[in-house]
């Protein structure tokens, strides 16, 4: 399953690839004998990139020439400008350097993810990044830099290799001055992803969720074709078994790499179902690998069961999902942040892979070893879940807020509460009106009153269409919660 996904190459969302990927893994599942096995599209707005450039020049003599990939969400634009050196770009060291209308030479962080970069750089002022990879052999990673559900951001991002990077870091430390010419063309068209879902009904309606994205930027081994044959062999052999205790939905996501697109439309369409866990295999197994992470909800019948079935073991790495938002930047990298927000008990798993978006994430990279001990792992873990009695889901994290949401005249209010219901006054709230799918058309920024209401009021014209979302974020420095609502159409 690993070398066949990988053959198929890239597969971005919303490209004749990534359907030839998603009609591979329908037939799949269909041939274990799932039910109900059925695509779910969603529109969304893909970044297609026309032409770029990047010449740098060294005291100003032309520097030779640096390859580099333009980076997805990178806003259009030429910029001419001096570069300057800020790590990581961490608070600490933005504070300590003037970006502004400069270019930010920023390194890869294992620990922060690029959009929070990309985001703090830009707000500092800075006219460009330049996005120095981690990776061996001076391959250049790349991904996405929407932070949110804006298509393009507001400065172009490219992304460079690890020796191309340390050469004009190490010039800038020597006081050489390093000046770039960056020029990006790129535009946003519409584009359909799709969800691929089927199902092991069970005597009763309450569901486990088991996904792994299938969306990838190069043949995408470790991430995430590992995730996707570890689901697929999971469905194989509970397909094998008597009826479950409890319904079991296997899901593969697209459109993850981009936005969590595949995980916000799940989100979107399954919200109200009876789902008991959402569990989520993203690049389980890697060669290589410093760091083996398993992030869970500090839901006590999840948390045992993790324990009950070794994966706090084989996972070293195994902390509170509260905890993701706070090393990446206020983001949870992967299709169950919304799942998780919105208050479901969820657990993924992620490893660092040396070749972590590149075109070396070939199958000769994953840890097929450890991949195996993974699928066994989550089958134990699958049988302590469906073991339990529902009374031991009840139970909420208590590191998630509520939102209890309102429609009035013009307006829609917006009740925030910690997992207690104790109101939450001056926490921040974001919506967003998504329309034609997850398009974002207008977005409102506001905060609690001392009552833990806010009133959100979109700044367009006319009530929302048939097809629009609104999505709704509240916390302090981060989301604590999320909602996707699909409003009535002569609701303000």
């Amino acid at each position: 399953m690993l070398e066949r996904l990988a053959a198929i190459g890239p597969k971005r969302a919303g490209t004749t690839s990534g359907r030839e990927a998603a009609e591979f893994i329908r037939t799949r599942m269909e041939q274990l004998g799932l039910s109900g096995v059925h695509f779910e599209e969603f529109a969304f707005p893909r970044r297609d990139l026309a032409a770029s450039s990047l010449e740098v020049t060294l005291e100003g003599a032309p520097a030779a020439a640096l390859a580099h990939d333009v980076l997805d969400g990178s806003a259009s634009g030429r910029v001419d400008a001096d570069v300057v050196w800020v790590g990581a770009a961490s608070a600490r060291e933005l504070a300590g350097r003037d970006v502004r209308a400069r270019i930010a030479l920023v390194t890869r962080h294992p620990l922060l993810h690029r959009s929070a970069q990309y985001a703090s750089v830009a707000a500092a002022g800075a006219a460009a990044m330049l996005y120095v990879s981690t990776a061996p052999d001076n391959l250049r990673q790349v991904g996405s830099v929407r932070s949110g559900w804006e298509a393009a951001g507001p400065i172009p991002a490219l992304t460079l290799g690890a020796r191309d990077g340390e050469r004009l870091a190490e010039a800038r430390a020597a006081g050489r001055r390093v000046e770039a010419h960056i020029e990006v063309h790129a535009s946003t068209s519409r584009a359909a992803g799709r969800n691929v879902l089927g199902e092991i009904i069970g005597r009763d309606r309450h569901t486990i969720v088991v996904g792994a994205h299938y969306d990838t930027w190069f043949a995408g081994a470790t991430d995430n074709g590992a995730g996707v044959a570890a689901v697929l062999a999971l469905a194989e052999r509970f397909r094998a078994r008597p009826q479950p205790r409890y319904c079991l939905r296997f899901v593969a996501y697209d459109g993850e790499e981009l936005a969590l697109y595949g995980g916000y439309d799940f989100l979107r369409r399954h919200g109200g179902d009876p789902i008991l866990v959402v569990l989520n295999l993203e690049s389980p197994a890697a060669k290589g690998a410093s760091v083996h992470g398993l992030a869970h909800s500090e839901q006590p019948a999840l948390d045992q069961a993790l324990r009950a079935a070794g994966l706090d073991r084989q996972y070293e790495t195994y902390l509170g999902m509260e905890l993701v938002p706070q090393l990446f930047g206020g983001a949870i990298p992967t299709d169950v942040q919304g799942a998780y927000r919105a208050g479901f008990s969820t657990a993924s798993t992620a490893v660092d892979s040396p070749f972590y978006h590149t075109s070396a994430d070939t199958p000769d990279q994953v840890d097929l070893p450890r991949l195996a001990a993974s699928v066994d792992g989550f089958e134990r873990l699958l049988d302590q879940l469906l073991a339990q009695e529902l009374a031991a889901f009840a139970a909420a994290d208590p590191g998630v807020w509520r939102l209890q949401v309102e429609a009035s005249a013009g307006a829609l209010r917006v009740r925030v509460s910690d997992s207690a219901g104790v109101a939450q006054a001056g926490a921040q709230v974001e919506a967003t009106l998504l329309e034609h799918g997850f398009f974002q058309a207008a977005v409102s920024r506001t905060q609690t009153d001392d009552t833990g209401w806010a009133r959100v009021v979109f700044d367009r014209p006319g009530h929302p269409r048939a097809d629009s979302l609104v999505h709704i974020a509240a916390g302090r420095a981060y989301p604590l919660a999320e909602v996707l609502i699909q409003p009535q159409p002569n609701a303000p």
